[in-house]
């Protein structure tokens, strides 16, 4: 090369380095309780700001209350919301914002569900009957809470005082959800799960995912907080620690039930985590974090964050464990108050010195700052702690709130004048600019800071463990042979291929299962693996066969606790990946008149496929058919291809509904032709039995969050203690990919299934 174009070549890349800014979040929440994304307008203006802000990301709220701001979804639209007819929020965010090479990370809330007065003369309930503080919290038939296991909320046991009302489900205006509940946390998942799978999100934003806030007389680091009394999760931690049913609910500062509660929020956390890695290995999980109080001084003081005992979130955790990617403290201080501009440097510091081997973003309140005050706390987000440790990046709170008016403001140049609450332009302009847009205003002493601290775009950061993973993940279901699943059972995954190096990564982890039965490994070293469970009060269970962890995957080993299986010496019937009954998919041909649940099917009535397993390809590890209620569908337990049937023009044919993939060592489902106008297709879903024999029983399929026909409800003729549904494949799934299937029975949302259109 000669030295010439050497030289210009160096040349065009110093030119680059100096237009663009240092990897960095730089990133804006997006609240839809002030921001209005109603319609295609809505959107282009928001990103046009957004753009010319030098922002790269942006946190848009997407669900509030159990509702939806996206139209594909398992709950209903927000109340009282005038969208554009047939227009899709999130869908148009993502288009218009990917266009312009800015991320989209669905900003959803957890925890609160509803904040209405259900009962009185200005009663106000969701209009949507589905909405499930319709359907499990206030019950309007009886005027009352609902009770038992179909309650899924929070409690406080505090007398009532107009803060704490309505039996203590209400704390000030707001009911929240509690994922001691299986149910509620399960619903939880699978909307969140759905909206990954069919929304083209960067990343997954958890807010409010912990307990609410309880400021009364009282509540203290030794006390600990009066939260999380619902119903079913004191009768689980009762059962957990062998405490006779019935017993007084545990007290606040009791510390199993204080390690509970943390547990239920943690638990949540790395069951979203995992499951998202499977279905999409590079999206950002992030949350929405408390940093309430003073910043901890120590390692031990972290027990006194209100994080920590009072909302139940232990996010020092979830960042030493890996079930976040960012965590990001919303750090909401003043910095024209000497004392809060203080806290909120020394939260900062404690969040970055506590990244493990994941990454942080620091959440400042533009709302509660001027101008000048938020430029001065962006740039110390850039700024290295002592130790030397860094941010990725910052989130301002928020898009619509964005400064605030201040008197006699000590940031102000000069000092001590009064700052108007100033447009959203006047802060992009001192973001890129340092001054206001007319000129006449300095935001930054320019002798200081002489480029603006957005002056160029800046590229977002990659995360190694996204780009280049050196570890893997594992996680699975533990049932045992009647069906039910092993609650809070002791797990040890541990690497057992010790003539190997381990390299980087985890080669032993203790955990438990959560109310789903669910477990998780993170950041597992790759190799071969040994899962024991120990149920509560019961001896150990380790399966015959083992895992196989793999850099860059999730693998899933669900276990089928069965010990005479094991000691009659058959092994690897009992360990996964196992397809639970509830998620086993066929299809049946088309038919004449659709029936009420329970009822028998007319002689013109679809009638169930024959639904023999098949013996698929041989695999190291086998699939096996969870039981339930001690009867096991015909065959030898192993299946490779599920049944699918399609009627066209009076004529039948079958096709497997998942074949194994050998590159990836599991079952995959394949695509479905819903073929020419004339042809019908069906799915058969099958379930536990014994619910759909009552003419009464109400039953709901969803494909694509949209409600599907459903022709049979009832016992599964082929299989004993099965029920079967016969739902109709619409055909406006064309070419929608991959949709959910998830189904109700008397409103009780079940397991999902998972299909793949053409």
């Amino acid at each position: 090369m000669k030295p010439g174009i050497l030289v210009c070549l160096l040349v065009l890349v110093l030119t680059a380095s100096q237009a663009v800014g240092q990897p960095q979040y730089r990133a804006v929440w997006i609240d839809t309780f002030n921001t209005s994304i109603n319609n295609h307008n809505d959107v282009r203006n928001i990103i046009k700001n957004i753009e010319s802000s030098n922002f790269n990301a942006i946190f848009v709220q997407v669900r509030r209350r159990g509702d939806s701001w996206y139209l594909d979804s398992l709950e209903p639209p927000a109340d009282r919301t005038p969208l554009e007819p047939g227009f899709d929020p999130l869908r148009t965010l993502i288009r218009e914002a990917h266009a312009k090479g800015i991320e989209v990370h669905a900003f959803v809330i957890i925890g609160a569900i509803w904040n209405g007065n259900p009962g009185g003369p200005s009663a106000r309930l969701p209009e949507n009957p589905n909405h499930i503080f319709n359907k499990h919290g206030f019950n309007q038939a009886t005027g009352r809470m609902f009770t038992g296991r179909d309650n899924w909320l929070t409690r406080s046991l505090l007398p009532e005082d107009g803060y704490i009302s309505y039996g203590g489900y209400r704390i000030g205006q707001e009911f929240w959800v509690d994922l001691g509940n299986p149910d509620a946390a399960d619903h939880t998942y699978y909307v969140l799960m759905h909206l990954l799978r069919n929304y083209d999100i960067d990343g997954l934003h958890l807010d409010r995912i912990r307990y609410p806030e309880l400021y009364v007389s009282g509540q203290s680091p030794s006390s600990g907080s009066n939260i999380g009394y619902n119903e079913t999760s004191i009768a689980r931690f009762h059962k957990r620690y062998n405490i006779p049913p019935g017993s007084s609910p545990p007290a606040p500062n009791d510390l199993r039930w204080s390690d509970w509660r943390r547990d239920q929020v943690t638990n949540f956390v790395r069951r979203i985590y995992l499951n998202a890695m499977a279905i999409k290995p590079r999206l950002i999980v992030s949350a929405a974090l408390i940093a309430f109080g003073s910043g901890p001084n120590n390692e031990a003081d972290w027990n006194n964050a209100d994080c920590y005992w009072r909302v139940y979130q232990d996010w020092r955790a979830w960042t030493e464990e890996g079930i976040l990617d960012y965590a990001i403290p919303m750090d909401y201080r003043r910095d024209h108050v000497a004392s809060q501009s203080n806290a909120f440097d020394d939260w900062m510091e404690w969040a970055k010195n506590h990244q493990y081997n994941r990454a942080v973003l620091i959440g400042t309140g533009a709302f509660i700052n001027s101008v000048e005050g938020t430029l001065r706390q962006v740039r110390r987000v850039f700024t290295p702690t002592s130790l030397g440790n860094r941010a990725g990046g910052v989130v301002l709170f928020s898009y619509a709130s964005n400064n605030e008016a201040i008197n006699a403001n000590p940031l102000a140049l000069p000092a001590g004048q009064n700052t108007p609450r100033r447009s959203i332009a006047e802060l992009i302009s001192g973001l890129t600019m340092g001054i206001s847009v007319d000129g006449k205003q300095q935001f930054e002493e320019r002798l200081i800071n002489p480029s603006p601290v957005f002056a160029h775009p800046a590229p977002i950061p990659k995360l190694p463990g996204k780009i280049a993973p050196m570890v893997g993940h594992l996680m699975g279901i533990v049932r045992k042979r009647n069906g039910d699943v092993v609650d809070t059972g002791e797990v040890l995954i541990t690497r057992i291929d010790d003539s190997l190096p381990a390299g980087r990564g985890r080669t032993r982890v203790s955990t438990r299962t959560d109310g789903s039965g669910f477990y998780g490994g993170i950041d597992l070293a790759p190799g071969n693996y040994h899962v024991s469970v120990t149920p509560v009060g019961e001896a150990i269970f380790t399966p015959a066969c083992n895992v196989r962890v793999v850099t860059g995957k999730v693998a899933k080993f669900d276990i089928l606790i069965d010990p005479s299986t094991f000691a009659s010496g058959s092994a690897g019937n009992n360990c996964g990946p196992a397809i639970p009954l509830e998620s086993i998919i066929a299809a049946v041909g088309s038919g004449g008149s659709s029936v009420s649940a329970g009822g028998a099917a007319t002689s013109s009535s679809i009638e169930p496929a024959s639904t023999t397993a098949q013996v698929g390809p041989p695999i190291e590890t086998p699939v096996t058919i969870n039981e339930v209620a001690g009867t096991r569908l015909r065959g030898n337990g192993s299946v490779a291809s599920v049944v699918m049937a399609i009627k066209s023009n009076s004529s039948q044919g079958y096709e497997p509904i998942l074949h194994f993939d050998e590159a990836q060592n599991r079952f995959v489902t394949r695509p479905i032709d819903l073929g020419a106008e004339t042809d019908q297709v069906f799915l058969v879903l099958f379930c536990p039995g014994g619910r759909l024999g009552n003419s009464k029983t109400k039953v709901s399929v969803k494909i694509a969050g949209q409600e599907a026909e459903v022709f049979y409800a009832g016992s599964s003729p082929e299989f004993d203690g099965l029920d079967q549904l016969n739902v109709r494949l619409p055909r406006t799934l064309i070419g929608r990919g991959t949709v959910d299937v998830v189904w109700s029975i008397n409103g009780q949302w079940e397991n999902r299934a998972q299909i793949h259109i053409k």
